[in-house]
């Protein structure tokens, strides 16, 4: 098991998404047409307990919404809050990418944050993925 067979396993269950136009493995430097996620891996910790490998990675998953109406950004963001979690609830072993371990999103923040020369509007997931091997 690797990460990049971590990320497309989440990716995965991201594209089932309603209402996103991209899922992205990598950090945009514009956005030609949100809404749009992106993954970013935060840390990995590993562990050894016996003959038993235990890899434990926090991914963030970024929601980048067009930021021009107060309202209209809350209303197109507002769907997603339950969706993103639910996606990857929906399928936490990523369609046999983890065999030994399980991938959750349990955590949301929002926000806002500039790509290229414009400012978007946000909302940050956080995955929590549990490999063993």
């Amino acid at each position: 098991m690797s990460y990049a067979t971590i990320l497309a396993g989440l990716h995965t269950r991201l594209a089932t998404v309603a209402g996103l136009n991209a899922v992205l493995d990598y950090v945009p430097t514009s956005v030609q047409d949100p809404p749009i996620i992106y993954s970013l891996l935060q840390r990995v910790t590993i562990a050894y307990a016996a003959q038993v490998r235990t890899a434990t990675y926090r991914i963030l998953h970024r929601v980048v919404i067009r930021w021009q109406d107060n309202e209209q950004a809350e209303l197109e963001a507002s769907p997603f809050v339950d969706a993103i979690p639910a996606a990857v609830h929906a399928d936490p072993h990523l369609g046999g990418a983890l065999t030994s371990g399980y991938a959750e999103i349990s955590e949301c923040e929002s926000g806002f944050a500039e790509i290229g020369e414009a400012t978007y509007r946000v909302l940050d997931f956080y995955s929590t993925v549990v490999e063993k091997s």
